[in-house]
């Protein structure tokens, strides 16, 4: 970033109060003379984190992370000093000149200014135009209020192929920067552009500051296009947008939630603009995806707890699952499941007369996802049978199996209730359903041993370009190895003397190993922030190392999994050794006291 003046931070300083940046984020509350908040730096549920007004400062006494406005938005938004000045200048309306970005803060800026006049285009267009007739009758329909509309900004896309291009021509706003947000496409042969969002109702989905980043369209009932689309059409994975982290209506419903105990999840746009419509504010929805552990990551900033919303003949058993996991994966943090009367999605249970009432009822009498998980075998398994008894606590435990062995403290409360919960389920002896659990434990561990597992975020985004020599995702062992390092950065002085990176298969991964090493060996601190610049090539990879450090700082004793990794990677080590040797002997081109030699390796290697 090019030098900023030591002016220009100081004007940004005071223009942005420490009490008012850190209360944009996460709920702050009074104590004293200082403010506290439950820290989001690490997994804490007491309030862990000062906020003090008169030094402008902030600290969490329990992992130590502190520093003023802008160490909070650094480390908040994970972005460089560069970036979080923009996004304090921007906060307090101070304009800085383009010296003062850097190119990245000025593509960003521009992209986002793209947005928001795409936003105004489409929500003048559904306000004023008559090609927004059609469009308004079904808002109607729906009996989302004006205010609401207006609130949410909801806009209506023309049929007409090219009108956003237009209107982008005539305010000279390059094609490109419409490209690049994904509100546009090239045609084939270089014959000009066209929009991709067409005949919709347009959601925009915004960023926890309220910035517009991307939309959903929802195709209008009676359109020509609803037989050759998708009924909801979300904007592509762009520079500003991501369906798989962001959420629908959380910049609204964050302080609610927080009011409140908890978030309700739901799966439709104009769910949540109901639920807010009828003063039912702590509602959020997921874009197309199942809610999944970054999600749950954004979320425990601002609640202890998430209820999700399924219509009564959409929760299955895959549903429940994994909301089950995620469960497991999450320490204290809790997830429910309410489900609503007679199939009735939210948005329609909402607008009856006595609709609020009989969801926040639902919501009030969630269950708990153990006890919706247990309800659900139940009603597909009748457990008077031995066989059927089984495979209701293998449906759960088999879940419980892929939680860490060595689970924290809180975590192994969590088990035991759960275990003792199951087992007066089920009139079992608890002593039996731990045997099974251990049982599964160790099943597990030796498919982990036996296959290539990959996380969803690799599933989603690939570490290569290519695959791995040994095809498909990287190694479970590989990948955690890598979650730990970059959650716990001190581990990698410890990792330099006993893990090479010449035994990582996974060539994505191997390249990230070798450049913390490097750090390391250079006196650096091997951090994401230094590991970002040395990926400067790959920017692929630095994107997939900020989703492992993510998943690693979700795992609980961390230092206890990394001692465990280094084992298994000594183990894979000596099981190579052994194999060469066996090879060695077996070809037979030795005497007999170079045999005799090798036996006693081989032997020693198996001790």
């Amino acid at each position: 970033m090019p030098p900023v003046s030591v002016e220009l931070k100081r004007s940004v300083k005071a223009a942005n109060d420490i009490v008012d940046v850190v209360s944009a984020y996460i709920t702050v509350t009074p104590n004293g003379k200082t403010f506290k908040a439950v820290c989001p730096f690490h997994d804490d549920t007491r309030p862990s984190l000062q906020i003090d007004r008169h030094y402008q400062n902030f600290r969490c006494w329990a992992c130590d992370a502190h520093g003023d406005a802008f160490d909070f938005v650094m480390k908040f938004e994970k972005v460089q000093f560069g970036e979080a000045l923009r996004l304090l200048a921007e906060r307090a309306h101070i304009v800085l000149a383009p010296e003062q970005c850097s190119p990245e803060d000025l593509a960003r800026a521009r992209l986002i200014q793209v947005m928001r006049w795409a936003e105004e285009q489409y929500s003048h267009c559904l306000l004023e135009s008559q090609l927004a007739s059609a469009a308004r009758q079904y808002i109607g329909s729906r009996k989302l209020s004006g205010a609401f509309v207006r609130q949410f900004g909801l806009g209506f896309a023309p049929v007409t192929g090219d009108w956003l291009v237009r209107l982008a021509n005539q305010e000279g706003i390059a094609p490109e920067r419409l490209l690049e947000v994904g509100l546009i496409a090239a045609r084939d042969g270089n014959r000009g552009f066209y929009d991709r969002f067409r005949d919709r109702v347009m959601f925009p989905i915004r960023d926890i500051r309220g910035r517009t980043v991307g939309f959903g369209g929802r195709v209008l009932p009676d359109s020509p296009l609803s037989v050759r689309g998708p009924k909801y059409y979300n904007s592509s994975d762009t520079p500003l947008f991501n369906k798989s982290e962001l959420l629908y209506g959380l910049d609204l419903a964050r302080h609610p939630g927080a009011s409140a105990g908890f978030l309700a999840v739901v799966e439709g746009y104009t769910d949540v603009m109901m639920a807010h419509q009828c003063g039912v504010a702590n509602v959020v929805a997921t874009m197309g995806t199942a809610l999944n552990a970054r999600h749950v990551a954004q979320l425990r900033r601002y609640v202890p707890k998430v209820v999700l919303v399924f219509d009564s003949d959409d929760a299955g058993d895959s549903a429940s699952s994994r909301a089950l996991e995620l469960f497991w994966s999450q320490n204290d943090f809790e997830i429910g499941i309410a489900t609503l009367p007679d199939g009735a999605d939210p948005c329609d249970l909402l607008s009856q007369p006595d609709g609020p009432d009989q969801f926040r009822q639902q919501l009030q009498n969630h269950k708990s996802v153990l006890d919706y998980k247990i309800d659900a075998m139940l009603a597909k398994y009748s457990a008077h049978s031995i066989e059927d008894t089984k495979r209701i606590v293998d449906s759960v435990l088999a879940v419980m199996a892929l939680a860490p062995s060595i689970p924290s403290a809180a975590a192994q409360v969590k088990q035991e209730l759960a275990i003792s919960r199951l087992a007066h389920r089920l009139n079992l002896r608890q002593e039996t359903v731990w045997a099974r659990l251990g049982e599964l434990r160790t099943e597990q561990r030796r498919r982990d041993a036996n296959s290539h597992r990959s996380s969803s975020s690799f599933t989603q985004a690939p570490l290569t370009q290519t695959p791995p020599p040994a095809g498909g995702p990287p190694p479970a062992i590989e990948r955690q190895l890598l979650e730990i390092l970059l959650a716990e950065p001190t581990l990698v002085a410890e990792a330099v003397a006993s893990v090479d990176p010449a035994r990582l298969t996974h060539t994505g991964l191997r390249r990230v190993l070798t450049e913390l090493y490097a750090l390391h060996n250079v006196g650096e601190r091997p951090d994401l922030d230094a590991l970002r610049v040395r990926l400067i090539d790959r920017p692929d990879l630095a994107a997939a190392a900020l989703r492992l450090q993510d998943v690693g700082r979700q795992i609980p004793e961390r230092h206890e999994w990394f001692a465990k990794i280094v084992r298994r990677f000594a183990e894979q080590r000596a099981e190579v050794e052994k194999r060469r040797l066996k090879d060695q002997l077996a070809g037979g081109a030795v005497d007999e006291h170079a045999a005799v030699e090798l036996l006693r390796r081989i032997q020693a290697g198996s001790a």
